[in-house]
């Protein structure tokens, strides 16, 4: 503002100057055609009183408009100030029509806009916080009815058959031993099966974030935990593999525990083989075993969670394989890339 007015006195200053030099022309001019001894002296006076009169009445004037626009602009860096403090329901006073009163409507239209949008996305915050809290609550609903069914359709009736067949075996053991041995021997072979089916169970149920642990290390206490409790064997084959983020390790985690869940509960294997090496920029988990595989023409995908792992692998840009056949086992490969320089630039 100094700088303006400044500039704004010189130009004024120019221009009563080329005024008064005018006027002082004119006067040498006409006193060319009427002589006068005192004719130079006359014009100096009257340029020196046009000079000072143009020169102060026209400061006059700017320093009125210099006040009104530094007044001006100081409201509209006020009100700017105030918005970036986040009072979006201030306004600026537009009164009379002009440049900056078309600056200040135009800034009350500004805040007019972002005061919508702040609201908009509050409401979208809101909603957003509601939609996850519903989504929350029916996938807990789910997973509870899913627990509850599989608790009825397998648990359940293997412990009821196993009721029956201890039944009969109390009631034939002296009367026909060689039935009463066979009864035990089912019920020793179903006991098993439940046993398996409470271990997958059990398995989903387990938290599915490694939380301080590397993947590698998370994978190998699983698996130690699981060997030994059940008729299965398990082995490992793990090496670290770094470069892996949080998240990808923790899918990783959730799709080899779903595997294990899914040998455990339907393969009837003796025999399961978790491995996890690095090849060629990509982490590669396999979950192996030696069960009875199933025909993938003949059985939904669904009804062994495998199309969940499918998505599951999808979604941190994975490839997804299964490779079965009756009799042979079953096989669940999932390669996913390593970005390195991805990881390096989050830490």
């Amino acid at each position: 503002m100094q700088n303006y007015r400044i500039r704004t006195i010189k130009i004024q200053a120019t221009i009563s100057f080329f005024s008064s030099l005018i006027l002082f022309a004119a006067l040498q001019i006409f006193f060319f055609f009427v002589p006068d001894g005192h004719a130079l002296l006359i014009s100096g006076i009257a340029f020196v009183l046009s000079f000072a009169a143009h020169f102060l009445i026209e400061t006059n004037f700017l320093i009125k408009d210099y006040r009104v626009l530094r007044d001006d602009l100081e409201n509209i860096d006020l009100f700017v100030k105030t918005l970036s403090a986040g009072k979006l329901s201030a306004r600026m006073k537009v009164e009379d029509s002009g440049t900056i009163n078309q600056v200040e409507q135009s800034l009350n239209e500004l805040a007019d806009k972002i005061d919508t949008q702040v609201k908009s996305l509050q409401r979208l915050v809101d909603e957003n916080i509601e939609m996850n809290v519903k989504i929350k609550n029916e996938a807990v609903t789910e997973e509870r009815q899913r627990l509850a069914r599989d608790l009825h359709d397998a648990v359940s009736q293997q412990l009821f058959a196993l009721s029956m067949l201890a039944s009969a075996a109390e009631k034939t053991i002296h009367t026909n031993p060689d039935l009463a041995a066979e009864n035990i021997a089912d019920v020793s072979d179903i006991a098993r099966k439940a046993q398996g089916e409470m271990r997958a169970l059990l398995l989903h149920l387990r938290p599915v974030r490694l939380n301080d642990e590397s993947l590698d290390k998370g994978l190998e206490r699983l698996i130690q935990e699981l060997d030994g409790k059940t008729v299965i064997h398990f082995e490992a084959s793990i090496d670290p593999v770094a470069g892996l983020s949080k998240g990808v390790e923790n899918h990783l985690f959730r799709l080899s525990q779903e595997a294990l869940s899914n040998a455990l509960r339907h393969s009837e294997a003796t025999r399961v083989v978790l491995s996890l090496h690095e090849k060629d920029q990509l982490v590669n988990l396999t979950v192996f075993d030696n069960g009875r595989g199933f025909d993938l023409k003949q059985e939904k995908i669904a009804s062994y969670g495998l199309k969940t792992m499918k998505e599951r692998a999808e979604e941190i840009g994975g490839h997804f394989l299964l490779t079965t056949h009756k009799g042979e086992g079953t096989s669940v490969n999932i390669r996913v890339p390593i970005h390195r320089e991805a990881v390096e630039h989050n830490d």
